[in-house]
């Protein structure tokens, strides 16, 4: 299955954010990412895809080589750091995914790197989600079959009910994560203040 794009933006936040914390290996980021987000629709990471989006990273230069070593026949083994150019690409990411809100999980890597951004901008950000999310779901409430679906509707009614109250729980529940969110954000800007 191929990378989505929400994957290669959580993938690269994640990494982005890990070595903003301090230098690091690959292999070492690839087992962190394994032990706290086990949901591989959020991020499905294989070495492949690690190492071509580490090599990416490095030609944006977004990071850069710390140290290459070699332990007995091991392979070498290349240590990386963050760039400023990487730390101006995370903050852009962190927004951006704020920004283009589909659900909640796709702001999980962006959540572990908070300390990096505006969290004034964050809260806006979010305010503006929790509003589009709204109006989502009224449209969902309102919503109407179109014309054009005639004589089918009788016939699959059932289905397209099950569709609907399906779509309007995970709207309704992306919703209330939304506003918990957003008293999270604003107790963590009256923190940090």
């Amino acid at each position: 299955m191929a990378e989505s794009g929400a994957q290669f933006m959580q993938l690269q936040i994640f990494i982005l954010g890990i070595l903003w914390e301090g230098n690091n290996h690959p292999y070492e980021i690839k087992k962190l990412i394994q032990k706290n987000i086990s949901d591989e629709e959020i991020v499905k990471v294989n070495d492949g895809t690690l190492y071509y989006r580490f090599e990416t990273l490095l030609k944006k230069g977004y990071i850069e080589k710390i140290e290459v070593s070699r332990e007995n026949n091991r392979p070498e083994r290349t240590t990386y750091g963050i760039t400023d150019h990487g730390r101006d690409a995370l903050k852009r990411d962190i927004y951006k995914s704020f920004q283009n809100f589909s659900n909640l999980r796709s702001l999980y890597a962006s959540l572990l790197f908070l300390k990096h951004v505006d969290i004034g901008k964050i809260i806006d950000l979010t305010e503006k989600a929790i509003e589009r999310t709204k109006k989502r779901f009224q449209l969902q409430n309102d919503s109407q079959l179109p014309e054009w679906w005639g004589i089918y509707s009788e016939k699959v009614s059932e289905n397209i009910d099950f569709i609907t109250s399906h779509a309007r729980s995970n709207t309704e529940y992306d919703l209330e994560w939304l506003e918990k969110l957003l008293i999270f954000l604003r107790t963590m800007a009256t923190d940090n203040v």
